[in-house]
Parts: C-alpha cells; structure tokens; sequence
C-alpha cells in the first residue's frame, strides 16, 4: 500500500530535474525522474503517481503529446498535470487549458511558481529552505462534487485570523461596509502600494493589501472584492497563477483584475489578457489612468477629499 505521494518529473534537463528532485523530496516526496517522453509514459503507467510534471520538448515526444496520451486513458485522465515550458505560447496555453492541465513558465526561479501549485494540488505544507513551513501555503480540500476528470481546484479558503503583517486591518473594516467600493492589492512592493493606498482612499476607495500571492488568493476567496490589483512577482504564488487560481474559482471568476507590473512584456501582456485580466499595465501606472480604469467597475468620488 502506497503510504507517500508521488511526483514524476520529465525533463531532458538533468540539472533542473536534480534540483527540482530535491526540492520535492523536502517536501516528503517519494520522486521518480525521465529525461525523454517514452521514458516517462513508462513510468508514469508504472508507478501511478499523484502529480505528473512534464517538459514540453523532451527526445522521442514532447510532453503535450503525453499529457493527450494520459488525458485518454481512463485512470490516468483524472491525475493532475503540470507542463513546464520556457516558451507559453498562445498554443501551449490552449492544449493545457483543453486539458485542464497547469502550465508553469520555465526560468531562473521556476521553484517559487511550481512550489504552490505542488502543494495545492496534493495538499501538503510547503517548506522553505531552513524547513520551517511557508506562511501563504494553507491545506486545500477538493469540493466533493467535482467531476474525478476535473484537476481544478476549486478552494474556498477560511480566514484564520488577519496577520497584520498580510493585511491592513483599517481598510478590512472599511471593506466591510456595503457602501464602500473596496480594491484588493496584491503586491510585494509596499513602497509601491502604501502610497496608492493612500491616494486611492482619498476617491472613497478601501483598499486591503497582500503582500504574498497565496495570501491574495485567500483573502479573495474570504470575501471578494470589487476589483483586484495585481503583481505579477511574487513570493508564494506568481501573478499568473494567482491569476489563474482567481479565474478557476466560482467565488472570485468574474472580479476584474487589473495586473500592474514592471515587466514590459508584450507576450506577457497578451498571455494574461488571455487569461482572464482587465487590463495590463506597468508600473508606475499613470494614477489618472488607472482611475479610468477602476471607474470601468466601480463608483468613485468625482474628485479627491481634502487631505
């Protein structure tokens, strides 16, 4: 009887499958590892693991054609599977989507964006390097009337209590007023979001921050808010998966998130456009634009109170 869960890691890659290898046996991981496609269909069909991760271009296939291959059989369709790439096109992005598969971008810190999802989806505590658990990773618990085929999941987090250090308890008191509009900021940047916090008050605007992308995710989940700002680097979950945890979740889907972000990126723009985001900009926005653009979704105060 299988007591661990199990990961398959493909990748032509051995460097990063060694590093990645280990991150996941940190994690109490029982770890198997290919390097071609064939390989890993082998021993996927062989040790039946909990959590499929699959580079695209691998020798003998890539690894969409062994996530169609897995999405066909009966037993393997429902196993969650994550695709690692270092190029998301609009393509890739369609087969994952039709395949409800997850899809991480390949880069220099690819642990910070894979480590969520791992824990997510095989409800585990994340650990950071000194093994201490991470404080945006919370246990999920499947909705009992998912479909077995549907890796989606949908969680709605309970708040535990806000940590001060996460959320700005004045603007959660005013966010609880039904006559006030309020914003959810997620952003690691507090240099950056404590002054537009201050300038968007001024427009009748609550406005709660997060500083981690999981902490987002929950305290929408908690109680949405009328529109999402949002970062796209991040501790604990990187803006596009925050973006595609808010747009799989019935609670939070049809909240207008706004990504703004240093990164000017055209392929980036498109991509999280595509997902689901109202508008992409960079950072530093033009404050009047971006009011503009707030005024899209909620009611604002024609101009300023007084300081």
């Amino acid at each position: 009887m299988k007591t661990e869960k199990t990961i398959v890691i493909a990748d032509d890659d051995s460097d990063l499958v060694k590093a990645l290898s280990k991150r996941c046996e940190n994690l109490g991981l029982r770890v198997r590892t290919a390097f071609d496609a064939l390989d890993a269909l082998n021993i996927i069909h062989e040790s039946e693991p909990d959590l499929i991760c699959l580079d695209v271009t691998m020798p003998c296939g890539d690894g969409l054609s062994v996530m169609q291959m897995l999405a066909s059989d009966e037993y393997f369709r429902s196993k969650p599977v994550i695709i690692m790439t270092g190029n998301a096109n609009e393509e890739t992005i369609r087969r994952c989507h039709s395949h409800r598969a997850y899809y991480v971008e390949k880069c220099a810190d690819v642990w910070p964006r894979i480590e969520p999802l791992i824990c997510e989806l095989l409800e585990i505590n994340g650990q950071q390097s000194d093994g201490k658990p991470n404080p945006g990773i919370e246990r999920v618990e499947r909705q009992a009337d998912l479909p077995p085929s549907n890796i989606l999941v949908d969680t709605v987090f309970e708040m535990l209590g806000a940590d001060p250090h996460f959320l700005d308890l004045k603007a959660q008191s005013a966010a609880e007023d039904e006559e006030s509009p309020w914003v959810l900021c997620i952003d690691d940047d507090a240099d950056f979001s404590y002054p537009l916090k201050v300038r968007l008050e001024r427009y009748g605007i609550a406005v709660v921050r997060a500083f981690e992308g999981m902490e987002g995710v929950r305290f929408a989940c908690t109680r949405p808010a009328d529109v999402i700002l949002l970062d796209y680097e991040m501790p604990n979950g990187q803006g596009d998966y925050v973006l595609r945890r808010l747009k799989d979740n019935p609670l939070t889907k049809d909240i207008p998130v706004i990504m703004i972000t240093g990164r000017k990126d055209r392929m980036l723009e498109r991509r999280i456009l595509n997902m689901g985001a109202a508008k992409f900009m960079n950072k530093p926005p033009v404050f009047d634009e971006l009011l503009d653009e707030l005024r899209k979704h909620i009611d604002i105060l024609p101009r300023p109170i007084p300081s």
